[in-house]
């Protein structure tokens, strides 16, 4: 895989499996995310009010999609519970779908470059995960709140509901990884932009990527539904199998 786009996938899949898994998105590719009606409840501080909006995202159940150059996503969670169903495009025509209930987590891979992966549910319990590993972080912060908050370099509001602002990468990944060998400092100025209901909470993220690299493009994120119920059913019982060591070591476990 060419490294712009690898390093594209690498950002996209962490928004997908955070910002959204948050992660960053519209209901398409083709338009943007419409803009959020003016927010109603809010301070003098941009910074704080953005914060909050954030924090809603692991307050109480919603719907995502997430659209970017490389992964499409889609899917419903619900923090309180520790629940969730989702699934991914990804741009190398594989497919993911991933349910979580609690500790258990079952994934599914499907399309022609599924590789060696089996075709049944693969299952993992993230009690046992190592505490680095992706799918414990998602566990712990299902918005991937902690690691977008503490990204946030500047932020401002340019109307009513509507910020923009820059994050830097640097913060959240490992200063030796691919991003910051390829962009160094550039990646410690990323463009963002988001938009917030009268309720708070935050209905749509665009995090800019071409300042990198035009090729990368856009991550966009949208939220939708909140509170609405989360169902989930734990595949049937002759449809799963034990996760293979070698995909538990790539997500870190």
């Amino acid at each position: 895989m060419h490294p712009i786009r690898s390093a594209s996938a690498g950002l996209a899949l962490a928004a997908a499996l955070s910002l959204g898994l948050t992660g960053c998105t519209t209901s398409s590719g083709q338009h943007e995310q419409p803009l959020a009606a003016p927010a109603t409840s809010t301070t003098a501080d941009p910074r704080a009010d953005l914060t909050a909006a954030l924090e809603e995202l692991n307050k109480q159940s919603s719907r995502f999609e997430l659209v970017s150059p490389v992964i499409t996503g889609s899917g419903s969670l619900d923090p309180l519970n520790l629940v969730a169903d989702m699934t991914l495009d990804l741009s190398d025509e594989r497919t993911m779908r991933m349910v979580s209930m609690g500790d258990d987590v079952y994934l599914k891979f499907g399309g022609e470059q599924a590789g060696s992966l089996s075709d049944k549910w693969l299952y993992m319990d993230t009690s046992k995960l190592g505490d680095d590993s992706d799918l414990k972080l998602i566990a712990d912060d299902p918005g991937n709140v902690k690691a977008l908050i503490e990204s946030i370099v500047t932020v401002d509001r340019t109307s009513p509901g509507k910020y923009a602002g820059t994050v830097d990468y640097t913060r959240t990944v490992d200063v030796d990884s691919e991003l910051v060998k390829m962009f160094g400092r550039k990646a410690a100025s990323v463009p963002f932009t988001a938009t917030v209901d009268t309720d708070g909470r935050l209905t749509g993220l665009v995090i800019d990527l071409t300042t990198l690299d035009a090729r990368m493009g856009k991550i966009k994120a949208s939220y939708s539904d909140f509170g609405s119920p989360v169902t989930v059913r734990k595949p049937p019982a002759g449809e799963i199998e034990e996760a293979p060591a070698d995909l538990i070591e790539a997500l870190g476990g």
